[in-house]
């Protein structure tokens, strides 16, 4: 692995996390009691993975001191792979991407993906902030009429069976967004349905004990891609 290393470690932890994981994260920070800090990068950065992978460098070093950083995010397209934590320890789940955090493991989320492969999941944080496939398909009505838009909207979400809307007990929950989810199924003609969240996953990232199912990059060492190998593609 290369080195990029520098000296030794006390600091207490920082927390550098995907915006869309906002609600729940800060949910477990609250609990936790010690006042942790947390940097957030723009969710929108999952669909482009190098420059998701520069926004958490960019946080990583910025970091003060030696201390540990957990991330709170996933494999994401190889968005995290090649980060160098430098003075830091880095800490991330050995997860594919952020669906396993916000259903607790990752083994709930192979189970949920083989027994409904064609799942379009929504979060609070996914609605509040990412451009979903109908909000695209609003912007680009402008330019190619309703008509031709929808069908090219249509046509993204073809395979797709359902809506899955994951809400966490003790989170803020999607109340208010109700006529936005139901608006999105009547426009793909998708049942919507609900799947209990969990924060079990992101409490282990911040409490531990950080065993098989999280990655630890040592100081001084880059995340290499095959630190995920072991994990089976979905």
């Amino acid at each position: 692995m290369l080195s990029c290393y520098h000296g030794p470690m006390s600091a207490p932890p920082r927390i550098v996390s995907c915006e869309v994981l906002r609600n729940e994260i800060e949910t477990v920070i609250e609990r936790d009691g010690r006042g942790l800090r947390v940097d957030f990068v723009d969710g929108a950065l999952h669909d482009y993975p190098d420059r998701m992978r520069a926004a958490l460098q960019e946080r990583i070093d910025a970091v003060p001191g030696d201390c540990d950083v957990y991330l709170a995010c996933a494999r994401c397209s190889n968005g995290t792979v090649g980060l160098c934590g430098g003075d830091h320890r880095l800490v991330l789940p050995a997860a594919d991407d952020c669906i396993s955090l916000l259903l607790g493991s990752r083994e709930r989320y192979l189970q949920e993906h083989g027994a409904q492969p064609g799942t379009y999941y929504y979060t609070r944080g996914w609605i509040d902030f990412i451009d979903d496939p109908y909000k695209e398909y609003l912007q680009i009505v402008p330019k190619y009429g309703e008509e031709k838009a929808a069908r090219v909207a249509r046509l993204i979400m073809e395979h797709y069976t359902r809506v899955a809307v994951i809400e966490t007990p003790g989170v803020r929950g999607l109340d208010d967004r109700r006529e936005y989810l139901d608006t999105v199924c009547r426009f793909y003609d998708l049942p919507l349905e609900r799947l209990e969240g969990s924060l079990r996953f992101l409490e282990k990232l911040v409490k531990g004990p950080h065993d098989e199912e999280f990655i630890v990059v040592e100081r001084g060492e880059t995340l290499d891609e095959s630190r995920f190998w072991a994990l089976s593609g979905v």
